[in-house]
């Protein structure tokens, strides 16, 4: 989580690339070497492992602080843990789950270097093309109304979580 995201995407390069060490296992149990570097699968694998930590973090703050013995509680009233998880647990979890899908979400958006080093020229995200418009095309009006859309998305998704995050905290309050 501490070291930068551009040393772990180029860890990922290594590790993905068709002569690398996930290849090399796959040949030495017998399956043919599987393309991951420069595909959309290979970007997926390395913004998910960058991002990993900033949807757990908020998750683990919110589960850090459920009591436990309401879990024992549903339990004793007769719930399967399944049940007991998908009521009690589940629900008292989803702030952190909002929380922590917001925090990705907007990371994502203005993912760069990730997708720049793992991704080809077919798994382009918009961070990309903005790059591209601006810096390869010239075409500032272009890259920057890109910009703007990927800014209206954020708020937009903001907008749109906020009530949502306020009804879960009042019903949380009543409990």
């Amino acid at each position: 989580f501490w070291v930068s995201g551009v040393v772990r995407t180029l860890s990922w390069v290594i590790l993905l690339q068709d002569s690398g060490v996930i290849n090399s296992l796959l040949r030495a149990a017998g399956f043919s070497g599987v393309k991951l570097i420069r595909t959309q699968t290979g970007v997926v694998i390395g913004m998910a492992q960058v991002l990993l930590p900033f949807m757990i973090l908020p998750l683990y703050s919110v589960m850090k602080g459920i009591d436990l013995r309401l879990m024992r509680a549903a339990r004793s009233l007769g719930a399967s843990p399944f049940r007991a998880f998908f009521t009690v647990y589940l629900p008292l979890s989803l702030p952190g789950v909002y929380a922590g899908a917001i925090i990705v979400f907007i990371l994502a958006l203005g993912f760069y270097i990730t997708p720049a080093l793992l991704g080809g020229p077919r798994s382009t995200m918009l961070s990309t093309l903005v790059q591209t418009q601006v810096l390869s095309l010239l075409q500032w009006g272009r890259g920057g109304a890109m910009g703007v859309v990927l800014l209206v998305a954020t708020f937009l998704l903001l907008a749109l979580a906020a009530p949502v995050m306020r009804s879960r905290h009042r019903e949380a309050g009543r409990r």
